[in-house]
């Protein structure tokens, strides 16, 4: 996967970072685009399926999954008290996901378990303002604050502007924000991220403190010698790193860029997450991470804790540049690695996937990191449980992103998913509701339905993403004289009514794309195809809640994956226009249709592991094989041989 990255990068930025310039003395927001967290959104069609399946799986019901999940969390712990910084971290991952899954389907009943945790915090802070347990690492902190940022978006209430304020001017933890060494090396460096709320406090506050910490904050953390650091950022060397502390460290200096203006941060950023894919990325849009970042070859793993935090990291990247590419990334992430790393009911998950796995055993992992246990295999809990708390965060952060605003009079349509947005723009009244209805990415045609109750004058932005060729707008069924170029945002303008229709169409082409190792794998639009593997299943395990079964389960290949295809040009798209059950391989609407033929000397690894691409093709029978959405899966063959560089 290639990032684009057109800014020349002078060896004088380190010297200009740290930490040049004058601190911002006065409010800066430097974002093209504005975040503005779950205001107003709510999921619709299959969104809303989606996330109700999630509601009442894992999400719904996180005690199922042992501890930390069945004890208090981050709300009064009179009974069942936490003790590691570790349960904290993993509570306050599930409590992010709930928070934002409850608002988007309108469900009270989940938003109010977090919101009890967000009052108690708030209401009972330590005698000098300090908010939360009083750990060794304050790294959980970073997560659970991300929570109440979330109810801040919905619900702006004055008190915990004032508690987050009290807890960074007055408590003595807070004062420090530097903690590297020691046996949690990584997780202790993460204090420094506690930058993305100080950035924060100073947008809704316009507080110099709060920029002035961050900015000294940041210098102190790369005077230190870290892999997540500036000059880290900034060098050739290649990424060797944990990979969800990639992309949370990555994130800060495009976040103090959109609070200072200094380019020197992003440019950093930028060249360290071109890095990042370069090296490691992955076919469906999340690199290798079996704990660290390992290459770039087909059947590596990707840990699911890093599905949630590339998206939200990458959503900064957008909001700082307005750039396409990062949001075609998002819709990739999400529309691919997110819903293959679950149970299609939502009631177990995958520590790590891959976009090859042809078997998802206990031990069915290359990973080194203590032998990759039982990580690819498809369990209610894993341990750590990391990615039990993170994997709840994953849709519910796409669809916090999907919408944004541009300057004050401008609306954005960042991602594409069936979503309503309810928002007044500055100076106005006059609410107004955008309605999105399609079934994209599975069809190509996505429609807005203007709702209000006065006519209103606003910029309405629409994302034509990288891979469309032949975009076009209509306005109320007439050709809308805009040009549509791939890899923009376009600007529809003009004095909207209620009933406006706005129909965009997103003509997508299925295309093979290479891939390292001498792979080859196969895309329409932001959909990333696989051949579905059919499995054994053993069930392992089976835990009960509210009535409702949870299953663990292991899986071995029933049907052949051994493919090669032999001609990647000539591909047949079969639309079924079926959408009332689009995550099933057997009732998709979009599949694709290629020639290939079995390769008769690619097997299993030592009879337990996805294996590696073949050296040599043995060619056997020819056919034609089918492929469906790699969300759809479970076990799947994504990343094929390619035939035109691959030796017989």
């Amino acid at each position: 996967m290639t990032i684009r990255f057109n800014s020349t990068l002078s060896s004088c930025l380190i010297s200009l970072l740290l930490i040049g310039g004058s601190t911002a003395s006065a409010q800066t927001n430097k974002s093209v685009l504005q975040d503005i967290g779950i205001e107003g959104m709510k999921a619709e069609g299959w969104m809303k399926e989606a996330l109700t399946t999630q509601r009442n799986g894992l999400t719904g019901h996180i005690q199922v999954a042992g501890a930390p999940f069945d004890k208090e969390g981050w709300g009064d712990a009179t009974q069942k008290k936490m003790d590691r910084w570790e349960d904290f971290e993993q509570t306050g991952y599930w409590a992010d996901g709930a928070l934002r899954c409850g608002y988007l389907i309108d469900d009270p009943e989940l938003t109010q378990r977090v919101k009890e945790w967000i009052d108690f915090q708030i209401d009972h802070p330590k005698e000098d303002g300090f908010i939360g347990p009083e750990l060794h690492n304050l790294w959980p902190h970073v997560v659970f604050f991300r929570v109440i940022m979330a109810e801040y978006s919905r619900n702006p209430s004055p008190k915990i502007i004032k508690a987050l304020s009290n807890h960074y001017k007055n408590a003595a933890r807070s004062q420090t924000l530097i903690k590297t060494g020691g046996p949690e090396w990584d997780f202790n460096e993460r204090t420094m991220l506690h930058i993305e709320m100080l950035c924060w406090l100073y947008q809704q506050t316009n507080d110099a403190f709060f920029i002035e910490k961050a900015e000294n904050t940041y210098k102190a953390f790369c005077s230190r010698k870290s892999p997540f650091t500036m000059q880290a950022f900034l060098s050739d060397e290649v990424p060797i790193v944990h990979s969800v502390s990639s992309f949370e460290t990555l994130k800060i200096p495009v976040i103090l860029y959109i609070n200072t203006g200094k380019k020197e941060y992003l440019d950093a950023a930028i060249h360290g997450i071109q890095k990042v894919y370069k090296y490691h990325g992955l076919a469906d849009g999340i690199p290798s991470g079996n704990e660290a970042h390992d290459g770039n070859m087909p059947n590596e793993v990707h840990e699911t804790c890093c599905v949630s935090d590339a998206q939200w990291a990458l959503g900064y990247f957008l909001q700082a540049t307005g750039d396409v590419q990062w949001a075609d990334l998002m819709e990739k992430i999400c529309f691919n690695a997110a819903f293959s790393v679950v149970w299609k009911d939502f009631k177990s998950l995958q520590y790590y996937s891959s976009p090859n796995q042809v078997i998802a055993k206990n031990n069915s992992s290359f990973c080194m990191y203590v032998g990759g246990q039982d990580r690819m295999a498809y369990r209610i809990a894993h341990g750590p449980a990391c990615c039990n708390g993170n994997m709840n965060r994953m849709i519910p952060l796409f669809c916090s992103r999907q919408w944004m605003k541009k300057g004050d009079n401008g609306i954005v349509a960042a991602m594409y998913a069936p979503s309503s947005f309810t928002t007044k723009l500055k100076g106005s009244k006059n609410e107004i509701t955008i309605q999105e209805e399609t079934n994209y990415p599975f069809e190509e045609t996505i429609r807005f339905r203007m709702k209000m109750k006065r006519s209103t004058p606003f910029s309405f932005w629409l994302r034509i993403p990288q891979w469309c060729k032949g975009a076009s707008i209509t306005v109320n069924g007439q050709a809308a004289d805009i040009v549509c170029k791939a890899g923009t945002f376009v600007e529809v303008q003009r004095k909207f009514s209620d009933g406006d229709i706005i129909e965009l169409k997103l003509p997508m082409k299925a295309k093979s794309v290479s891939m390292p190792y001498d792979g080859v794998a196969f895309e329409r639009g932001p959909l990333v195809f696989s051949l579905n593997v059919k499995a054994q299943e053993e069930i392992t395990e089976t835990r009960e809640l509210d009535g409702i079964k949870f299953q663990s389960r292991i899986l071995t290949p029933l049907s052949e994956w051994n493919y090669a295809p032999v001609d990647t040009e000539n591909i047949e798209v079969v639309n079924s226009n079926d959408y009332s059950n689009i995550w099933n391989p057997e009732t998709t609407p979009v599949r694709l249709k290629v020639k290939a033929v079995t390769v008769t000397n690619w097997q299993l690894y030592r009879d337990n592991f996805t294996p590696y691409m073949p050296s040599v093709i043995r060619k056997g029978e020819e056919k034609v094989i089918e492929l469906v959405p790699v969300g759809t899966t479970v076990l799947r063959m994504t990343v094929f041989p390619d035939i035109r560089r691959i030796p017989e």
